[in-house]
């Protein structure tokens, strides 16, 4: 299953078989690609001219035109919606100050120290939890300015490792 945010509205996708569901209720559609990369749609006999205009694989967005009309497209996977649910959604956003335990566990080792230049992805803290290490990775670049976490502690889902 995925999720479109569309605006303030949210649109849950699936597909049982040859079957596509939105918001649970069955759809049919036919696609046809109109040469440079536009798409003509024509979803429950309605016609719908589609280009995409940029794709933001990272933020997981699309910008696209539907019958000339410009849409931001916000799409999240299982995998999305599974992290979302272990309150891990807010793991690698950019900007954050303080990085937070996703979930409950215990530190096993700090990869970085109070000072370190860090950048967006690398590794900071392993934490496990649930018999798994789990990786926390820089949510955007900058330095250490705190350590509030260190190797054999047990956090609770929330608490601040670091501060960047």
């Amino acid at each position: 299953m995925k999720k479109a945010q569309i605006g303030e509205h949210t649109f849950e996708i699936d597909q049982q078989n040859e079957e596509y569901l939105l918001n649970g209720q069955s759809f049919k559609f036919d696609v046809a690609e109109s040469g440079n990369g536009d798409l003509h749609f024509l979803v429950n006999n309605k016609s719908y001219q589609t280009k995409v205009i940029s794709i933001d694989k990272e933020e997981k967005t699309v910008q696209v035109k539907v019958n000339n009309t410009p849409y931001t497209v916000s799409v999240k996977d299982n995998l999305d919606l599974l992290l979302a649910k272990l309150g891990m959604e807010s793991v690698g956003q950019a900007g954050a100050k303080d990085v937070k335990a996703p979930m409950p566990g215990l530190i096993i080792d700090v990869l970085v120290s109070e000072g370190q230049e860090v950048k967006k992805g690398d590794h900071l803290l392993i934490l496990e939890a649930m018999k798994m290490e789990n990786v926390i990775k820089c949510p955007a670049d900058g330095v250490v300015s705190g350590l509030h976490a260190t190797k054999g502690d047990s956090v609770e889902k929330g608490k601040i490792l670091l501060s960047l």
